[in-house]
Order: structure tokens, then sequence, then C-alpha cells
């Protein structure tokens, strides 16, 4: 129909009168047809509407509408043709460029704004981006860029689940978007942003220029806050820029291991509004509906509806079930615990029930668990008047919350406390970032991530703790008991607020992560301490929270406490040391109803057992190669020291030290670089505990064993000392190895982010090398080593580690040289011993000198008797041998003799005789004989042989004689 107009209708209505003409015949008539004849006239009426549009008079018309120069305020629609000969009609002007259309409605043919059907919406003059990424959007851009050059490389930016992430970096990230408006109007953007240590600005520029103008706006993060709105007004018509920048500045606190981790900021959905109107209405996507005309926007269906068109929503059969937004549904399924919230029903009797409803409703074809608990009426520290849970009164407490308070037993004192163990409800002091994240769930409070908030928190407020401290400076304890469950990668921490000492900047610490399932066992137990510092009066403020993130993951949070507390009740008595509750001071315990100090090499840390059910009531041992004085806290070791294995080091020289850490240099937020520098004390005189001062000058110094300061140089040399910390208290072990010796130190109280920090001070033995004590290890916060190589890492030198040589006497006298044994690593102590000279004569000699002198002709002697020994063996061997062979072939014994020894004095021998020359082997030859001498029976047996071998006189046997008879005899 475009291509219609004045001058050729009548052409128009020529080429369609036919066909229009037989279809109105058969309509009246009521003429009979067929199908195909039916078809067959309907596609000629179509064939010809089409021809028309396309082609008028042969000039192939076509219509056109002009854009809006920026400087334009109308628009016109022209009709063309290709064919030069062919007039067209005159333009027409249709409609204004700032015209807009409310929503709901679309602008037609850039004339007038007609409304859109059901089915399909529009959003008028608003533009809505629901995620900003750049392979949906190509005209939005996506930047990182580096601060410094010192930065590393930056992190890219990404779309997760529908939203755009800004990595935390000391990098910027910019995304840009383009924006075009024909009228006055405004750019909104959807974020998230929860972190104060990130930076997130929002510009709108002019294109041509890039001037931001009043259109800037920073947003700093919020715990608290969940996604919210940022609304930028476009102030005319035009092209701008709308531009997000995020950035993070590192220091070397920042990323220790105490500090929290950053969270980055997230963008939505960005809707403008003020622009050029939508010319055709948009279908609803799938799983929404419209169901009247005029639709700004879609609706979703209702859980267990799905859509059945684009304007209607129909309800799932029995068996099946769908989410809100649904195409379809599903069959329904067998649920778990992830399917299911829990209600908590009213506690009566001391009885609740626990109850679960569906998360989504039809979805499960199991039925629902229910469990009923032991509930309490109150948390513990409370009881019951009339209505309302009231704190336990001084002197009394109530550890289940369900009774009455009782008063404390005799020498018991009662401490306030803040408990929450039974969750029907969220205290209303709490702040809870996604309030839809936590469900109370009776025994416990169910905590659970949600996609559209990938972390989730509680912030528990600010405490108030008593400036009587529980131990030494311990004033309070937070503590939870809880149960994780990661299917995936998951982050529990335990947070604390810490205000910087000297200034009011505030930062977040960590006390306690956990990223591991805990099981389905008994619930775990964090806690942290509340410290106090010498310099701080009256009561403590504390700010406690936890954060969990991570998908898939939850938590069950079973107790909350805080223990003495200025608010509060009491859940249990503590015993106290004696009248009053006396407390004893560190280095003192209490016995026979008083406080005694501890003797001498043992050491007691802690102060009062009045308040702190972990109180060691006994005084600790020191460690081997350590000392201390009665009442000491600490145990310390003299530069003179004796180890378990009776060995002596010196390490005076080394005792006292400043280590500067000049490797590396660490950015302070304002960017200035500073280095670290130590101060240790190892050892000391008898009776002293090793200290040494860090920040001496400063408000904020700090005494111990080792501690490290921050150094921070101007440009004109002069040097600004902060931040300084404890690295080690105590001196817990000594530890001697083949080489050396290694100082163990300890710090006492929670460091940092740290329970303890451990610090190790190695001694390597080097006696040719001067050297110096170096840091070789700080890569994690809680463990430092230092190392030192040179002489005073050795032992001390002892007398047996010497042996004496003398040298051979000459002229009735010789020297007695002292050198070191082979292996020893010692230095100092007992010095060598000088040469002495002593007289001696030629036979003084020992045996063993003698033999080390002559070894050479005593080798050739020793030689030459084993090789003659060795001779004569073998001759007597020999000769055995030969003497055998004769007496074999002398005792030979022939058959027919056999009946002259007969009886019970007969007896036998065998002979074994071997010949080296007889190839048949060995020979048997038996005798027998009874009542003859054995020289008759040889001198009868020779006279045989004699006869036999026809030897008329006794002949002595040869080597032929012996083998011609055996040849005579067959053998």
């Amino acid at each position: 129909s475009s291509g219609i107009n004045a001058e050729s209708g009548d052409y128009f209505l020529s080429l369609i009168s036919p066909g229009l003409f037989l279809v109105l015949l058969i309509c009246i008539f009521d003429i009979p047809v067929n199908m195909t004849m039916f078809q067959d006239v309907t596609f000629i009426t179509i064939c010809l509407l089409i021809s028309t549009t396309l082609t008028i008079d042969g000039c192939g018309f076509r219509t056109v509408y002009t854009e809006c120069s920026e400087q334009g305020s109308e628009r016109w629609q022209v009709t063309v043709s290709d064919n030069s000969s062919c007039k067209p009609p005159s333009p027409v002007r249709v409609a204004s460029c700032d015209k807009t259309c409310p929503g709901g409605e679309v602008l037609e043919n850039f004339s007038d704004c007609t409304k859109c059907g059901t089915g399909t919406f529009s959003p008028g003059d608003n533009k809505i981006v629901d995620v900003l990424d750049p392979k949906l959007h190509p005209d939005i851009s996506f930047l990182t860029s580096k601060i410094t050059r010192n930065d590393k490389t930056c992190p890219e930016i990404s779309v997760e689940e529908g939203s755009v992430v800004l990595p935390p970096s000391n990098c910027w990230n910019v995304v840009t978007v383009p924006v075009e408006v024909v009228q006055p109007g405004s750019v909104k953007l959807n974020y998230l942003h929860t972190d104060d240590r990130v930076s997130v600005e929002f510009y709108l520029k002019d294109y041509q220029s890039c001037d931001s103008g009043d259109a800037k706006e920073t947003k700093s993060g919020d715990a608290a806050d969940s996604w919210q709105n940022i609304q930028l007004p476009v102030p005319a018509k035009g092209k701008y820029i709308f531009q997000v920048k995020s950035t993070a500045f590192f220091d070397s606190e920042t990323v220790a291991s105490f500090s929290v981790p950053y969270e980055s900021p997230r963008l939505g959905a960005l809707t403008v509004s003020g622009v050029a109107p939508y010319t055709k209405c948009s279908e609803c996507p799938v799983g929404t509906v419209s169901t009247s005309s005029g639709a700004r926007e879609c609706t979703l269906c209702s859980d267990n509806q799905y859509t059945a068109n684009s304007s209607s929503c129909a309800p799932c059969e029995g068996g099946k079930y769908a989410p809100a937004g649904s195409a379809q549904c599903l069959d329904q399924v067998t649920c778990d615990v992830s399917d299911f919230l829990p209600v908590v029903g009213e506690c009566s009797a001391g009885k609740s029930t626990v109850s679960a409803k569906e998360i989504i409703p039809n979805k499960c074809k199991n039925s629902l668990p229910s469990e009923t608990y032991d509930c309490l009426s109150c948390q513990p520290g409370s009881e019951k008047r009339g209505d309302t849970c009231q704190f336990c009164p001084d002197g009394t407490h109530n550890p289940s919350g369900s009774d009455q308070c009782t008063p404390c037993d005799p020498n018991t004192i009662s401490l306030k406390g803040l408990y929450h163990v039974w969750w029907s409800d969220i205290p209303s002091s709490w702040s809870v970032r996604c309030p839809d994240c936590w469900i109370p769930a009776g025994p416990f409070l169910l905590g659970r991530p949600r996609q559209h908030q990938p972390v989730t928190a509680i912030n528990f407020g600010e405490v108030r703790f008593s400036s009587k401290a529980i131990k030494s400076n311990v004033v309070g304890l937070f503590s939870i008991e809880f149960k994780l469950f990661c299917p995936q990668s998951c982050s529990f921490l335990i947070i604390k607020k810490v205000t910087l000492k000297g200034s009011e900047v505030v930062r977040q610490e960590v006390t306690d992560k956990f990223d591991k399932s805990t099981g389905e066992g008994k619930p775990q137990t964090a806690h942290a301490y509340v410290m106090k510092s010498d310099k701080q009066d009256g009561d403590i403020k504390m700010d406690f929270s936890i954060k969990l993130s991570g998908s898939g993951s939850y938590l069950q949070l079973y107790g909350v406490n805080f223990t003495n507390t200025l608010e509060g009740g009491s859940s249990f008595c503590f015993p106290c040391n004696g009248s009053g509750c006396m407390e004893c001071t560190p280095g003192m315990v209490y016995k026979g109803g008083k406080c005694v100090a501890c003797p001498q090499d043992t050491y007691h840390m802690t102060s009062g057992s009045v308040l702190d059910s972990n109180y060691q009531s006994q005084c600790v041992k020191c460690p081997p190669g350590t000392k201390s004085a009665p009442g000491s806290t600490t145990c310390y070791t003299t530069c003179k020291l004796t180890t378990s294995h009776d060995n002596e080091y010196d390490i005076s020289s080394v005792g006292r030290k400043m280590v500067h850490d000049d490797r590396v240099s660490y950015p302070d937020k304002l960017g200035n670089r500073y280095h670290y520098r130590y101060f240790m004390k190892l050892c000391s005189n008898e009776w002293e505990v090793p200290s040494v001062t860090c920040s001496e000058d400063n408000a904020d110094k700090v005494s111990g064993a080792i501690c490290r300061e921050n150094v921070m140089s101007s440009s004109d040399g002069e040097e600004f000392i902060t931040n300084p910390i404890i690295k080690g208290e105590m001196l817990s072990e000594v530890q001697e190895e083949s080489n050396g010796l290694t100082l163990h130190f300890t710090t006492l109280h929670p460091v940092k982010g740290c329970d303890s920090v451990e610090t190790n001070v190695t001694l390597l033995c080097n006696r040719d090398q001067t050297g110096d004590i170096s840091l070789v290890d700080n890569s994690d916060n809680c463990r430092l080593a230092f190392e030192y190589s040179g002489p005073f890492g050795c032992r001390l030198c002892k007398e047996s580690d010497y042996k004496s040589i003398a040298s051979s006497c000459e002229d009735s006298s010789r020297n007695i040289t002292y050198v070191m044994r082979e292996g020893v690593l010692c230095s100092g102590g007992a010095d060598l011993p000088p040469v002495t000279t002593e007289p001696c004569t030629p036979y003084q000699d020992s045996l063993v000198d003698s033999i080390k002198r002559y070894k050479v002709y005593v080798g050739l002697g020793v030689g030459l008797m084993v090789l003659l020994v060795i001779g004569f063996c073998f001759l007597a061997w020999y000769s055995s041998t030969l003497k055998h062979k004769l007496d074999g072939y002398s005792q030979m014994n022939y058959a027919d003799d056999d009946e002259n020894y007969t009886g019970a004095g007969k007896c036998s021998a065998m002979v074994w005789a071997d010949s080296g020359d007889d190839s048949e082997g060995d020979v048997q030859l038996y005798t027998r004989y009874q009542g003859k001498s054995p020289g008759n029976i040889l001198s009868e047996k020779l006279g045989k042989i004699n006869t036999s071998l026809g030897i008329k006189k006794y002949k002595k046997f040869g080597e032929n004689d012996i083998m011609e008879m055996n040849t005579r005899l067959g053998i």
C-alpha cells in the first residue's frame, strides 16, 4: 500500500477489478466452485496486488522516508523510481522529528501513534538494554587501562549471569554506551556496589566534545545495599556517550591476609528515555504476555502457568509445575533441602514445629518434611516477663531462656552477654544484605546467596564491651556456631571493623575465613577477640559482620554470641578466685586462697581466672634453652646459652639488630612508597626480658622481642615512621641444628588478623664468613624468617673438640701438635692448645706410632707372610691327596677272600681314591679283615698282587706299575 498514490489509483483498480468481480459473483449467486478454482482466483488476485505495489505504470515507484538531520525538525515521505522518465508524486511531510509516542504505542509510517495489540508491547520513548554485552550490542565497548606503569596486567571486564562485572584492581575499568535522544530525557542504570574501597563513577558526555558537564556522579559502596538505580539527566536532543568507570587502590595492608576480599561492582539493565519512537510493536518474549492493547511491557505468567500464546497464560495439568515466566510445564520431581524454605511455628510448651514450604509451588511430588524441636521462648541470658523477654538482672543467670533467671552460686559472678541461639526471626538491630537470602529455621538461621545477589552478609551492629579485661588485654569475645556447605567454591568470612590508630580511618579485617564444607557433624565454632590497647580508656566499641559467597553454597548459623558486653544478660556464672572475685596479675596464679608468683624458669602470661573459662591455672615450664625469673610472663635466653645437648653458644654480637627490607617498597593509599624496618633483641642479660621498641617517638609505639615499622623517606631525606607491629614477644623454643641454631619467637596475642605471629631466626655456623641478619621470607603475614651466617652461629669449642699429634723422636725429643677433629663446627670457646715439646727415647714410640712410621715395610712383611701360609697349606693338601691314593691301592681285596672275614668282629671300610689321569672316574675298593693285624693283611695282599702280576720278588710300586695292575684286573 505504500506505493499507492492518487495518480495511479485508476490503474490499480483496473488491474484488480476482474478478480474482485469474480469473487463477488461467486458469493452473491452461490455459484458452486471447487477448491482448485477458488485457489486460482485467490492467487491471481494476490499477484495483481503485489505487482501493483511493486510497479505502477512500469515505473517501479517505492516510498522512502528522510532521516532527521541534527538541525532538522521534519521528516518527509518521498516516492522514488529507478526509471528517470517516470514522474513521481510530490513529497509529503509525515511527522515532526521530535514526535514521540507514549508507552504501548508506535509511530506507524511516521505519522500517527497507534496502540499495540494484545501479545505485543512498545516501551514508547524508552530504550531498554537488559545486558550491556558487546556481543549482543556491538556499539557498546569495554576497556581496561593501567593507572601507572608499575601496575600489573589488568583483569578483563566480564559478563556473568546477566550482569557486567567490573574487577577491582589498580586499573581503570570503562564501559561505554552511545546514547541518542530526540528530546530531553534521562539515562537510568541498575547497579550493585557494596565495597566502599572501590570507586565507581558515572558520566554522561557530549558525543562531540566529550565534556561531561554537570552529568557526573561518584558512588561509594555500602555493605548493606542491594541493587539500586542511578539516573543522569539528558539535557537536550542529540548524541551522547554514557560511561561507567571503576577502580580500586591497593597497598600492602590491603592485600594482606587479614584484609577483606574486594567485591566487584555489577551493572544491570540500562534505560534511556527521550529516544525516537518505535515504528513497530514487539512480540512479547517467551514466558511473558500482554493481555490488553497498549502494553508498555509484557508480564510474566505466574507460578504453575505457561504461555499458551503471547496474549494469555494457561494453567498446568496435574502432575506438572511451572516456575513464573515459563513457556511450558514440567514434570514434578523428588525435592531435596535446596527446594524448601523453612517455616517456624510458634514456641509453645517448649516445643516448636518447623515445616517446609516449596520455593516453587507444586514442584515436589514427595511429601514436605516437618520436624518438632525444643524451642526457647527467650534467648539465653533472658527471661519471660509478661509478653516480652527481658535480660537477667545482675547476679543472676539463665542458660536456656525458657525458665526464670536464677541467682549465681556463692563465689561466682554473672557476666553480661548477648546471645542468639533460637531463630524465629532476625533481630531488628542487625543489618542484612539481601533479606531474601536469610531465612529463620528454628535451630538455625539459613543463609543462601541468590543469582542476583552473589554475596550476602549480616552486620551485627556496634556492640559495646566492658573495659574490664577477661584476660590480659582481651575485653570481649565474639563467637558463632555454624555449618557450611559448599558444592562448589565458596567463602565464609568473619569480619570486624577496626579504627586505625591515630586516625579516623576505619578498615575491615578478616578474623577468620572458611572455604570448605564443614560436613554434617557438630557445628563448628569460630571466635574473635576484642582487644583493648594500653591507651584506650572507658568502654570498647566493636563492629562485627559475616559474609557468605559462592554459587549453590549455604550456611546454617546456629549461634551468635557476644561476651562481656555492657548490655545484655548472663547465661552462666563464672567461678571467682576468692572473696570478692580477686584477679591474679600475669605471672601469678591462684593457690591457697591467694595469688602466688610462678617459680623460676616458669611463666604465666594471662590475668585473672575469674572471667575466663579457658584460664590456665598452672605455671608453664619454660622451653629448653630458655629461662625466666620468678613471677615472669615470658621466657627468654641469655646471650650465652646452653642447649639441651650441653652445647654452649655466645650470640651477644647478634643479640640486638636492626634489619632493613629494601627489596620491595609498598604504596600507601596516597601513593607514597615505604619499606619495612625490623628491630630485634634475641637475648639479654640475666633476669632481663629482651625488648626493643618500634616507632619510639610516636604515640602508637610498640615493644617486644621483634617488631616492625614502616619507613617512608621524603625528598630531603627525612624519615617518617608509621604503623608499628609486634612480630615476636616470647622465645618459644631454641632448636639446635647440625650446623647452627634456630630461635623460635611467637606473639602472645592476635596480631593483624593472625591468631599469633611466628618468627624464626636461624643462626648458621660459618667460621670463614662475617655476616649479618637478613630477612629471607615474609610471604605470609603470620610467618617470618630471618637468617644469619657467620661465626656467631657456631657453638663454643670444647677441649674435646681437639686431638694431639706427636712427631717422631729425634734427638731425644718430640713435638706435640693439636688440631681440630674432622667434622667439628665450632668457634671461640676453648682455644686451640699450643705446640709443646717433650723428651723421648728411640724406643719410646708406641706400637701404633711405629706402625704408622714404618707402614710400607710392615705392609711388605705381612704380605710375604700371607703368601708363605698359602703355599704351606697347598703343599699339605697335595701331600694328603697322594697319601690317600696310595693307601687306596694298597688295601685292595678280592671276592674269594670274603669267607675269611665273617662274624661279629668283621668291619668294613670304604676308601675313595681319585686319580686325575683316570678317565673312568672314581674307583671303589673294599677291604675286609677279621683277627689279623693290618701289617699281616698288607703283606698277604702284596704277595697275591705280585703273584698275579708275575712279579718274582717285592717291588716298590710306581705310577706305571699301578696302571699295569689296573689293566690286568680289568679296572
